[in-house]
């Protein structure tokens, strides 16, 4: 697997509170449009403690603001116990037809977390063999 600074939301991002993505990244407003391009987040380098459960979060906007921001998906309430090293969060391919910025938002469910941290990129293809 391939990354591109240019598409990632975060690297090794402490995410002790409810947060968004350290990066926003430009996709125009059809990203989507022929092979799928896909999320990768992961839990990286730190699992978590503290907390009960995170929720992950795609935006999309119209402007780099995000004044107003539209959520185009959010995957469900993930258990502390699996947020370890190494875990992909599931989520959905972008769709096709969105707002042109996006970025990621975490939401900590329980108490604030004392450790985790998650990156994030978009992807042409995951790496399944290791």
């Amino acid at each position: 697997m391939y990354l591109d600074k240019e598409l990632c939301f975060c690297e090794e991002q402490a995410v002790t509170g409810n947060a968004v993505s350290q990066n926003v990244i430009n996709v125009g407003e059809d990203c989507g449009s022929g092979n799928g391009v896909k999320l990768k987040v992961f839990v990286d380098t730190e699992d978590f403690a503290g907390l009960t459960d995170l929720r992950i979060a795609l935006q999309a906007s119209e402007t780099d603001s995000f004044g107003l921001f539209d959520t185009v998906f959010e995957s469900g309430a993930i258990p502390v116990a699996n947020l370890v090293k190494g875990y992909s969060f599931p989520l959905p391919s972008l769709p096709v037809k969105h707002k042109g910025f996006v970025r990621l938002s975490f939401t900590v469910g329980g108490s604030d977390a004392t450790a985790g941290k998650i990156s994030g990129y978009l992807i042409m293809d995951d790496q399944t063999n290791v």
